[in-house]
């Protein structure tokens, strides 16, 4: 359509284009060849359209420099458009604090140069009360920031009254380290009393062992005397003798099993003793594992082990004291609990150092802080002094603005009879422009109108000469024609008085 549109194309591209800058256009838009050049004109576009490209569209002579026209129609929309949108919503804080203010500026000097004293003091007390209410909101965001600091402040000088948390640690390892100690001595006289308790048990058994074999060999011997007996004959005295042998048995064996019973008993005790003894040790470890954990001493990867493995496993089937446990108590474990202990002291050592030197700063400090203060006193009675002189100028200041301000009336009230004044005869010119405008715009249309009447007269002039000229050519064209014709014809008719030749 846009290679080469019609007029009802561009008619509906233009009214398209005249609702996208002012829908309230089209309610008094009137003909496209009075309207459209009148537009653009409004809208300074830099060339001249006439009414008579107008009227033939789509003519490879008007349409470019319509199409032009067009174009830049669509890039003044496209480039209000994005005006509009980056004033709506400005790129940072600042560029919407600039674009506030250009408005107010525009708008005030706007009502200034309409002399609309009442709207310029209303818009700068707005303005004013902006200010006012920013100003407010700044001052209490700095007021919540210094209660904010007040506050960090009373809290730092809290933790810095407050004791170390170094001296606390320090303590609790001190009692850990006491805990050990004491856990290591259980540990020894547990694993000797479990020792000195093995043995007795060790022994309890070998008698139980060798009762058990004395047991056999008196119940073996008493089936060899029964299998005797069987094939012996039995006498009287020696069924009496019999008897007593085995009442002196049965005797001997009620003893033994009486010392088993009593053995058993002895070793059943020394077990529930070894037992309980192994529980408490299991509590106590326990107790030292909470401890190394709140000390960052275990695992072997935590802050304060430094690669050594604190923790301690009891192994209540070893046999031996030095099996119980599966780390070595004084080859491993004091030593690294010592070094930790050296550190912190060492660390301790160097805090209170840092103290000492932080508290000669404080005192340098407040030395310091005296001094300021008794220039802050000189200075006070300094700014005292300028206060005095300050009020002694302003009363004399003050009578000079007094003056000045009489002055100024009477220099506004001239002004206001002058702008007046100004006004009527602003007024009187604006009249006569608008007059000598609607002429000259009059005048221009029966101009444009003229040179449409024109071009068109001289169009159709163009084309009957045009006419003309092909309906004489081909009337020459048929003459000729003729001619020829008459020619041939004369030159093939016999001459009079020539003889003809014979055929």
């Amino acid at each position: 359509m846009l290679s080469s549109p019609t007029t009802k194309d561009f008619t509906n591209i233009m009214l398209f284009l005249v609702k996208q800058i002012d829908p309230n256009l089209i309610k008094g838009f009137g003909k496209i060849e009075e309207e459209v050049p009148q537009l653009y004109k409004r809208l300074r576009y830099p060339f001249a359209i006439s009414k008579s490209n107008l009227t033939a569209v789509g003519s490879p002579h008007t349409w470019p420099a319509i199409l032009a026209a067009l174009c830049w129609a669509v890039e003044l929309l496209n480039y209000s458009e994005r005006a509009e949108a980056a004033q709506q919503e400005p790129s940072d804080e600042r560029a919407g604090a600039e674009a506030q203010f250009f408005r107010y500026v525009s708008t005030s000097y706007r009502h200034f140069m309409a002399g609309d004293d009442e709207m310029c003091e209303a818009v700068d007390g707005e303005k004013a009360a902006e200010f006012e209410a920013r100003a407010a909101e700044v001052q209490a965001h700095t007021d919540r920031l210094t209660a904010a600091n007040e506050a960090l402040r009373a809290e730092i000088d809290a933790l810095r009254r407050a004791p170390s948390p170094l001296v606390a640690a320090s303590s609790k390892l001190a009692e850990t380290q006491d805990d050990k100690e004491k856990f290591l001595k259980l540990l020894d006289n547990l694993a000797t009393q479990k020792a000195a308790l093995q043995r007795k048990v060790t022994e309890r058994q070998a008698d139980v062992a060798a009762q058990k074999q004395d047991l056999e060999a008196v119940t073996a011997e008493n089936e060899e005397l029964r299998a005797r007996i069987a094939v012996q004959t039995v006498h009287p005295a020696d069924v009496v003798r019999m008897n007593q042998d085995r009442s002196k048995h049965e005797a001997a064996l009620r003893t033994l099993c009486q010392q088993r019973e009593g053995a058993e008993e002895k070793a059943t005790q020394a077990e529930a003793a070894v037992e309980s003894s192994l529980d408490e040790l299991d509590s106590q470890l326990v107790e030292y594992h909470a401890r190394a954990d709140r000390l960052q001493l275990i695992p072997a990867s935590a802050k304060r082990a430094e690669g050594v493995a604190f923790e301690v496993s009891l192994d209540r089937t070893a046999g031996t004291a030095g099996t119980m446990i599966n780390v070595d108590l004084k080859g491993i474990i004091k030593p690294a609990l010592q070094r930790i202990k050296d550190h912190y002291a060492a660390r301790a050592r160097e805090l209170s150092e840092e103290e000492l030197s932080l508290e000669e700063k404080r005192d340098a400090a407040a030395e310091l802080v005296a001094e300021r203060n008794e220039e802050n006193a000189h200075a006070e009675a300094q700014v005292k002094e300028l206060e005095a002189q300050y009020r002694s100028g302003k009363e004399v200041l003050e009578a000079r603005v007094a003056a000045a301000l009489a002055q100024v009336e009477g220099i506004a009230a001239e002004v206001s009879t002058l702008r007046g004044a100004c006004a009527a005869g602003v007024l009187e010119s604006e009249e006569r422009y608008r007059g000598l405008q609607a002429e000259y715009e009059e005048l221009q249309r029966a101009c444009e109108l003229e040179n449409a009447a024109l071009h068109r007269d001289l169009a159709a002039a163009l084309e009957a000469v045009l006419n003309h000229k092909m309906a004489i050519q081909a009337k020459l064209k048929s003459t000729a024609d003729r001619l020829d014709h008459v020619v041939d014809e004369v030159g093939r008719a016999p001459l009079p008085g020539v003889p003809q030749p014979v055929a």
